[in-house]
């Protein structure tokens, strides 16, 4: 359904040139939940921006290709793309209530959305979005449907952003950090009816996310970025049971809860995430990297087989 391959994706900041995102390749399958995993800093977010062409005005694609369907989304028209968003491809972020127009009213705001897409009148638009909203489990929707942005709470808005983007049918839902701005009772709750609407509805799902808990409870594939690149993927069984790279393993290291019983609950990473601007040579990860070897600061590894998932780690390479 959706192929990413050799993705690179750049900024203009001052007088340098920062890849957020570095040759990655992943795909998305019909009817797929796959997670996209990293730190703030890794680039998830611009991957997003970069497959629904939303960069901002220093950033863009210098090379890799997007397909959907079969077909490239490189170089497409402006009205070739606002066919594609909305319709096929949906999006929603991390803050529901930024996304929302505080002066109209949530039925108003539905309503032209989906009178925009469809050729429903505006009583037929009122009952369709009335019927979105209880789909997605929003109580009261009638009520609701003459509420502001302002009278809900965020996971309410959130749940309205959902139901917004449903109306447009798309194949494919991108979710960026879409419970970050959330509390953790509402998270599970946003999480739970997007892997429901993906089962019920057939709808792929990019869940990008920094939350593990999230990720192994809901995804059917997993990616880890670090810095711009892939450093590791595979089925979440793989990911959470038996990580092969030294950053997946630091990721589980800092959630107790979920990987209590495993040799690497001790491992430490000492240092933060470099700037984009001054990136590391050689693996990216080896400044903090707990087991780096001299060829780690002068060769980059490339993603190696390991079970059913591959790793961007010599460690791995070597015992192949």
């Amino acid at each position: 359904m959706l192929k990413v391959r050799d993705l690179v994706t750049q900024f203009r900041v001052d007088d340098h040139t920062v890849y957020a995102v570095d040759g990655i390749s992943f795909d998305v399958q019909e009817r797929q939940l796959v997670g996209l995993v990293g730190e703030s800093g890794s680039g998830k977010s611009v991957t997003a921006l970069s497959i629904l062409n939303l960069l901002a005005h220093n950033g863009r694609v210098v090379s890799g290709d997007i397909e959907w369907q079969g077909n490239s989304l490189r170089n497409r028209s402006q009205k070739e793309w606002t066919q594609i968003l909305g319709r096929e491809i949906g999006m929603i972020f991390q803050n529901p209530q930024a996304s929302l127009n505080p002066v109209f009213t949530i039925g108003d705001q539905m309503i032209e959305t989906i009178r925009l897409h469809t050729k429903c009148n505006k009583a037929e638009a009122s009952e369709k979005a009335i019927s979105l909203l209880r789909q997605v489990n929003l109580a009261d929707p009638e009520l609701r449907m003459n509420d502001y942005p302002h009278q809900l709470s965020g996971g309410m808005c959130q749940r309205v952003m959902i139901a917004m983007t449903l109306s447009m049918s798309p194949r494919l839902l991108i979710a960026d950090e879409p419970t970050g701005a959330l509390d953790v009772t509402i998270q599970a709750q946003i999480v739970r009816l997007l892997a429901s609407l993906n089962e019920s509805l057939g709808m792929s799902v990019l869940l990008i996310s920094h939350d593990l808990g999230v990720i192994n409870q809901f995804c059917d594939y997993v990616y880890i970025m670090y810095l711009g690149k892939i450093v590791e993927e595979g089925p979440p069984k793989l990911i959470f049971e038996s990580p092969q790279h030294p950053y997946t393993q630091a990721l589980l290291a800092a959630v107790p809860s979920v990987h209590s019983n495993h040799t690497y609950s001790g491992m430490v990473v000492s240092g933060e995430i470099p700037s984009p601007i001054n990136l590391p040579t050689g693996c990216r990860f080896h400044p903090r990297c707990p087991f780096a070897m001299d060829r780690c600061t002068l060769a980059v590894p490339e993603l190696y087989p390991v079970g059913d998932g591959k790793a961007a780690c010599f460690l791995v390479e070597s015992s192949n």
